[in-house]
C-alpha cells in the first residue's frame, strides 16, 4: 500500500506540473469544466437523472486519468478519458435535447453542459491523435 501511496503522490505532483505549463486559457477551460461539468452536474444529480449520469463519467473520467497518469504519465493521450467516459453522456444529452425546457435554470446548465462535453471531446479526440501520430 505504501507503494501505491507514493505513486499516488508522484503522479499527483506530476500531473500539476503538467497542468501548470499548459497555456492559462486551456487552465480557464478546465476550470470552467470543473464548474459547470463538476459542480454542476452534482447540484442537478439530485433532480435529474442526465445529471447523475454526467456526475458518474466526471468522477469515473477523474479516477480513470489518474490511473492513466500514473501507468503512462501526463501527455495527450489524457483525453482519452474523456472520450470514454462523456461521449455515451453526449449522446444521451443529445437524445434528451427535445424533452429540457431550455429557458429553465436545469435547461441553461443543460446546454452549457452539453456544450461543454462537446467542443472539449473535439480538444481530446485532437490531443488523442496527435499523440498517436507523435506530433
Amino acid at each position: 500500500m505504501e507503494g501505491f501511496v507514493e505513486a499516488f503522490i508522484a503522479a499527483q505532483e506530476a500531473q500539476d506540473a503538467y497542468v501548470a505549463a499548459l497555456p492559462q486559457w486551456v487552465q480557464y477551460w478546465m476550470y470552467w469544466m470543473l464548474a459547470v461539468l463538476g459542480i454542476g452536474s452534482l447540484v442537478f444529480s439530485f433532480f435529474r437523472s442526465e445529471a447523475r449520469w454526467l456526475l458518474l463519467a466526471f468522477f469515473l473520467s477523474i479516477v480513470a486519468t489518474m490511473g492513466l497518469g500514473m501507468a503512462v504519465g501526463w501527455n495527450k493521450l489524457w483525453g482519452v478519458t474523456h472520450l470514454v467516459f462523456w461521449t455515451p453522456v453526449a449522446v444521451l444529452f443529445i437524445r434528451r435535447w427535445g424533452q429540457i425546457d431550455k429557458k429553465s435554470v436545469y435547461g441553461v446548465w443543460f446546454v452549457a453542459a452539453l456544450a461543454t462535453m462537446i467542443v472539449s471531446l473535439l480538444f481530446d479526440a485532437k490531443d488523442v491523435v496527435e499523440y498517436f501520430l507523435g506530433v
